[in-house]
Order: C-alpha cells, then sequence, then structure tokens
C-alpha cells in the first residue's frame, strides 16, 4: 500500500528513478484498480437497468457515476505515465519510450519487458539509483 500511495504522490513528477521492484508493486495495484472500477462499471450498469433503466434520477446517476470515473481516470493516466517515465530513466533510457506501452499489441511484451528488466547499476544520466 506504500507505494500506491508514494506513487500518487508522485504522480506529476516526471524526473528521477522508479526500482523494478516498486515498478512491478506499482503495476498489481494499476491492475487491481482497473478491475475494480470495472465490476463497478457492471454493478452501476446492472442496477440502472434493472431498477431505473426509465427513471431521469437514475441516468442522471449513471452521468454522474461515469463523469467522476473519467476525472480519476485521467488523474490516474498521469500517475501511470510518471511512473513509466522514471522507470525507463532507471533503465537509462529516454522518457519518451513510454509511449510504447499504449501501442496495440506491442504494449503488454513492452510492459512485461519493463518488469522484469534490471536498472542500471550506480548512477546514470538520471539520477541515483531508486
Amino acid at each position: 500500500m506504500s507505494v500506491l500511495i508514494e506513487q500518487l504522490k508522485q504522480s506529476f513528477k516526471y524526473t528521477g528513478r522508479l526500482s523494478v521492484s516498486d515498478f512491478r508493486i506499482w503495476s498489481a495495484w494499476v491492475v487491481l484498480i482497473f478491475i475494480l472500477t470495472y465490476l463497478a462499471h457492471v454493478g452501476v450498469m446492472y442496477l440502472f437497468y434493472k431498477y431505473g433503466g426509465s427513471s431521469i434520477s437514475a441516468a442522471t446517476c449513471l452521468y454522474a457515476f461515469y463523469a467522476a470515473l473519467f476525472v480519476g481516470y485521467i488523474f490516474f493516466l498521469c500517475a501511470i505515465v510518471s511512473a513509466l517515465v522514471r522507470r525507463h530513466h532507471d533503465i537509462d533510457r529516454n522518457g519518451w519510450f513510454f509511449v510504447l506501452c499504449f501501442l496495440p499489441y506491442i504494449g503488454v511484451g513492452y510492459w512485461i519487458y519493463l518488469l522484469c528488466a534490471k536498472g542500471t547499476q550506480g548512477p546514470n544520466a538520471y539520477g541515483p539509483p531508486a
């Protein structure tokens, strides 16, 4: 939990390095959060269609839920990009390589590579080890 809180505190920090062990924990939290939000989406849709599909107040609540989810995802996207940039700095690469993680088919394999690649021993061009 401390890695998640630390990464969320550094959501808009794009300098420095992120160790592979912290990145693994961060990735596990990201996957868990996306699974939980998906389950929340399924639950909200179930309730909407079962109890209030024709009600204006139910539709308003549905729109409010998706608006809050959208705002949360925008913030979370900034935190993910920050972690990816700092992880690339740890393996002594330019932070712009994070774009590879968002490419279809290539992104998953590249994410797995980032989960396995060891960081540079000692200081590199992006700072001391994390």
